[in-house]
């Protein structure tokens, strides 16, 4: 519930002085002409325009508000792409080697193609061949890197079938979108837009497909390695950012991981970042319970360095622990259509 109360102002100048009160959720109505002042937040309405995103936000430290206003945006090194849109996932997905949440068929991984081919991509594969591909669908929380779970029908009927579908008018019962087919097959990272707790990106292997509800991220500048940017959107701070100054609600799409505050590392915190990134990696890839608490710590550490986050590191850090992963629930009817 939020109380906003507007008042007309035509002078830029005295507009841009404006004091906003912010203030946070209070329970008791007695207190809403007078809240207590750990509830409350003053802000100049021309910091707040400041940020690209205009958000309402209380309690955030003020070198966080000032290191997010001083840094670049996530869509100035990277850019996100969203993918294929079945309309009826029963019909086109399928899990690998185990059932998956919303989907009624399952595929063996000796079934799912390890490589295609340059026309295969546009035209689909062989029946004859293995033909399902892996595809990023969310799935829910996953960090750095889990092994795909799900895999699409990309034989030739299947691919023609979608293709037909994406022809229907708009608003036609099952129809299809395929998005971004350039992107189709390309290594980048990935991650679920719909989350309630943590930001939470991974590698999207090369061969892959991704979805609408598992959208893709490229990096499209030359000097910003993959690896540290996937090391900075798994950080704590980057989920405070996320949760408290660009999007607190449960769907971050990619427009919201754009917004997302940036800033170029120097050398060695980019060596660092990108040398634990790896090590958690290669930890996972053993063992997807591998503990890796501690790499996660220093990369941390790492980030806020970089930010110049000094006294507030604990309290993003606390915000972190408390929101927590969010696990995929069962999806609806709805969602398996889509």
């Amino acid at each position: 519930m939020a109380i906003t109360t507007l008042e007309k102002c035509s002078d830029a100048d005295a507009r841009a002085d404006h004091v906003m009160r912010l203030v946070d959720y209070i329970r008791d109505p007695a207190n809403f002409a007078d809240p207590p002042a750990d509830k409350l937040s003053e802000l100049r309405q021309a910091e707040y325009e400041a940020l690209p995103e205009t958000p309402f936000f209380v309690g955030v430290p003020r070198e966080v508000f000032e290191a997010a206003k001083r840094s670049l945006r996530v869509r100035d090194v990277a850019r996100g792409r969203v993918g294929v849109q079945t309309g009826e996932d029963r019909r086109f997905l399928a899990g690998m080697g185990a059932p998956a949440a919303g989907l009624t068929n399952v595929v063996d991984r000796s079934e799912v193609t390890t490589g295609v081919g340059p026309a295969e991509r546009t035209t689909g594969i062989p029946a004859s061949h293995p033909h399902w591909v892996p595809f990023a669908k969310g799935e829910g929380y996953g960090d750095y890197w889990r092994p795909p779970g799900i895999a699409i029908d990309w034989s030739e009927a299947s691919v023609a079938e979608l293709e037909r579908r994406a022809g229907l008018p708009g608003r036609t019962p099952r129809k299809a979108y395929l998005r971004n087919r350039s992107f189709y097959f390309r290594p980048g990272l990935t991650y679920s837009v719909i989350s309630s707790g943590r930001v939470s990106a991974r590698l999207l292997p090369e061969g892959s497909i991704f979805g609408h509800k598992g959208s893709a991220v490229f990096v499209e500048d030359a000097d910003t390695p993959e690896l540290f940017l996937l090391g900075y959107l798994n950080s704590a701070l980057a989920t405070y950012f996320m949760k408290k100054l660009v999007n607190a609600t449960a769907t971050a799409d990619i427009g919201y991981l754009e917004k997302l505050p940036y800033r170029r590392p120097p050398p060695d915190v980019e060596a660092a970042v990108v040398q634990r990134v790896e090590q958690i990696i290669a930890a996972l890839r053993a063992h997807p319970e591998a503990d890796i608490i501690a790499l996660r710590d220093e990369i941390d550490d790492l980030v806020f360095d970089l930010f110049e986050i000094r006294t507030a590191r604990e309290e993003v850090r606390r915000f972190h622990r408390s929101v927590g992963r969010a696990e995929p629930a069962n999806e609806t009817p709805q969602a398996a259509r889509e």
